[in-house]
């Protein structure tokens, strides 16, 4: 049976020992490994082992509807010498990547763009010759793989990524998600596979709290309500009072101008851990009836200007009684549902089947390595009180087991035949999304002849947002996530509310002084209840411009307008561009599909706009000093040290062949397990003393030999928690 499992935000995939050698697939305990991983190569015994990085800190800047994210990394070689280090990681697949830079031995490395192929094969060079070097690739829009050169034994090295995202908009509501982890996925038959798909080991639940830092300054010209996280506990206060918060963990300089009236200052709670999933913020909008949004940087030098708008329609235009609807429910049974995921969908199913009327026409499907109906293959039947009884029944039987076959999946739900006219007509897709073809899937539904409408729900702690959000815009629909402590009916009443409202559909935009080439249009061609229209487009002039909505309802024709201004000079809002070569880039690959045909067409915007893509890596190679200004690392303010945390309170070294373990008073030693390389326990220790704190070890096993010279894992139980710590026995 297939089961996915997660991984922590860092974890390796691919390694190189000078350029030979491949990482061995490798079985350590599922509970050995403590915090985030990463793994690099064993030169000694040229064996994979596990590493923790020691910090990972986001300091963003949410303001106009837009998120300006810095990922600052510590990462510390625990081990010999080791060549090239590669670990994979998750980043919001709505992100431009526009920086990254590593920090090592008094140097800095600032990386530019280059085509991915050239960027590998000098990167390599630089590993053989013995030099450094960071390279930072795309594997998904939502995967990416850091590889760093030469970093030697004890050393550290910062490594910074720079990022701007649009927020989600829906119902009042902006949200940011931030992937924490690269959850396993499902290997679909002639698709490539994501990087850590069935590798390595499962992390814990839990990461070490000092580990992670998320520290935000959001600031608006609006007023900020329902300020809060459904996933991780927040501190938050007033921009002024969190301040000297702010500057001493680096979100802002000493001083910086905060211009915008409305603002808060946020970060995680101190914590000894913290759940291992994405972190979701969320704030709502006053005024969301009618009113917009608009960011725009203009550079004179170049005599053009870039700009990202949300514009909020007034909600009397989707007032009106719905039409009968008919609804293909699809549901993924896959062994990652396993537990509150499935419940959820069997929460969200119900809901539905709960807001059907008898005029409805109904199709219910389950999925893992294969497709099961409800009423018989493709069959559609009306939503009577007694084939709606006969939907619960199935929906409440479903168990989770098997793969995500999605695309099968997919293919049948489309293959259903529509009940006939004058319905409205909705594909309603429940699963996390974690496949390997999306592009296939993408393609089904972009390209089926009746254009279908879907919708997507997601379940679980760390999803595939990438994929979920593409399939809804694809599908002229809306994609909507939950997490495990959400109530699943009030969302499903607001997704629920789209689908029964009148919408605008065949919509066209126009904007006064740009030609259609110019605007970047929403994938969908429909506007629903609660939702924005986004634009992206680049301009010549600035100053106020209409833009111009057009669609239909119920065969009518209606306009809006809405006048907008854009900036004449340079503005704070340094990243529009950046953002706007992104939403280029991802719509020239949803363009392309399965084939390459924008292959050269991305790699310029992708060079022209320093922004990552899945053709371009960036690569760092030529050091510059590091100067007060470009220091990238952290400061050490951010280190708290918290009440009860014991986990930094040990000490772990080798004294004249003997193991020495101390504990920090207050701490107690409870038991020590050594691991081999391939998982197995070769010691274990358990501490009678309840009041232990000092562990010497000669290294004679039970049977009487001594422990052989190499590289292991060693687990420490303590008064306080668990310790993993490499361990080189010589």
């Amino acid at each position: 049976m297939f089961k996915k499992t997660v991984w922590p935000i860092w974890i390796v995939v691919i390694l190189g020992f000078g350029g030979s050698l491949k990482a061995q697939s490798i079985l350590v305990p599922t509970d050995s490994v403590q915090g985030p991983m990463c793994v690099v190569i064993d030169s000694v015994r040229k064996q994979a082992v596990p590493l923790s990085p020691k910090t990972s800190t986001y300091n963003i800047i949410i303001t106009d509807g837009l998120a300006e994210l810095t990922l600052t990394q510590l990462f510390v070689n625990d081990y010999g010498k080791v060549s090239d280090i590669a670990y994979v990681f998750p980043l919001p697949h709505q992100a431009a990547v526009h920086a990254m830079a590593m920090q090592y031995r008094g140097a800095l490395y600032k990386a530019e763009i280059y085509e991915k192929e050239e960027a590998k094969e000098i990167f390599d060079s630089i590993v053989k010759t013995g030099g450094n070097a960071a390279l930072l690739l795309q594997e998904r829009p939502n995967v990416f793989q850091q590889r760093l050169a030469n970093i030697a034994f004890e050393d550290s090295a910062w490594v910074q990524i720079k990022l701007t995202m649009p927020l989600e908009y829906s119902d009042g509501f902006y949200e940011m998600a931030l992937p924490t982890m690269v959850a396993e996925r499902y290997q679909s038959e002639g698709a490539s596979p994501v990087p850590s798909s069935g590798q390595l080991w499962n992390p814990p639940p839990n990461r070490d709290g000092q580990s992670l830092q998320i520290n935000v300054l959001l600031q608006t010209g609006f007023p900020i309500a329902n300020l809060q996280s459904p996933t991780h506990p927040l501190v938050i206060s007033e921009v002024e009072a969190a301040r000297t918060e702010l500057e001493n963990r680096k979100v802002i300089e000493k001083d910086a101008l905060i211009d915008q009236p409305h603002g808060r200052g946020l970060y995680l709670q101190q914590a000894t851990t913290y759940p291992n999933k994405d972190f979701v913020l969320r704030f709502s909008r006053a005024a969301a009836d009618c009113d917009f949004t608009v960011a725009s940087y203009f550079d004179p030098e170049l005599d053009v200007g870039y700009f990202y708008s949300n514009i909020f329609p007034d909600t009397s235009l989707f007032a009106g009684d719905r039409t009968a609807l008919d609804i293909v429910l699809m549901i993924d049974v896959s062994g990652s549902q396993d537990g509150w995921p499935l419940a959820k969908e069997k929460e969200i199913a119900n809901t539905i089947l709960d807001n059907l009327l008898s005029g409805d026409r109904l199709t219910v499907l389950s999925f893992n390595n294969s497709v099961r109906w409800c009423f018989g293959a493709a069959q559609s039947v009306t939503a009577s009180s007694e084939n709606i009884a006969t939907a619960r029944t199935f929906v409440n039987s479903l168990v989770s087991s098997g793969g995500t076959d999605l695309l099968s999946g997919v293919q049948a739900a489309l293959s259903t035949q529509a009940a006939g006219e004058g319905l409205s007509r909705y594909f309603i897709f429940l699963t996390d999304g974690f496949i390997t073809n999306e592009t296939a899937i993408l393609d089904a539904i972009k390209t089926h002849p009746t254009a279908p409408t879907v919708f997507t729900f997601g379940a679980g702690n760390s999803l595939n947002r990438a994929f979920l959000d593409e399939a809804a815009k694809v599908g002229n629909g809306i994609s909507t996530e939950i997490t495990q402590t959400e109530d699943v009916a009030p969302i499903v009443a607001n997704v629920w509310n789209k689908i029964e409202s009148p919408q605008l559909e065949d919509i066209t935009i126009s904007m006064t002084g740009l030609d259609g080439a110019q605007l970047l249009m929403p994938q969908g061609n429909r506007l629903y209840r609660g939702a924005p229209v986004t634009l992206f487009g680049v301009y010549n002039e600035g100053g106020t411009h209409t833009v111009t909505i057009t669609g239909t309802r119920d065969g009518e024709e209606i306009t809006l307008e809405k006048e907008i201004d854009l900036a004449a000079k340079p503005t704070c809002n340094r990243m529009i561009p950046q953002v706007w070569a992104k939403q280029m880039i991802r719509k020239l690959r949803l363009d392309e599909g399965t084939t390459t045909k924008n292959k050269e067409h991305i790699i310029e915007l992708s060079k022209q706009y320093q922004v990552l893509s899945d053709y371009t890596a960036f690569l760092a190679i030529s050091p510059m000093d590091v100067t007060e200004e470009n220091d990238i690392r952290e400061p050490t303010a951010v280190s708290v040290k918290l009440p009860g945390d014991v986990l930094t309170e040990l000490t772990v070294r080798m004294v004249t062949n003997q193991l020495l373990i101390e504990a920090a008073a207050g701490m107690f030693i409870e038991e020590i397990r050594i691991y081999d390389l391939a998982g197995r326990c070769v010691f274990k220790m358990a501490i009678t003393d309840r009041r232990c704190s000092r562990v010497v070890w000669d290294g004679i096993l039970r049977n009487g030999m001594r422990l052989a010279k190499g590289r292991f894992v060693m687990k420490i139980r303590t008064s306080g928690g668990f310790i993993t710590r490499p361990l080189l026995w010589k």
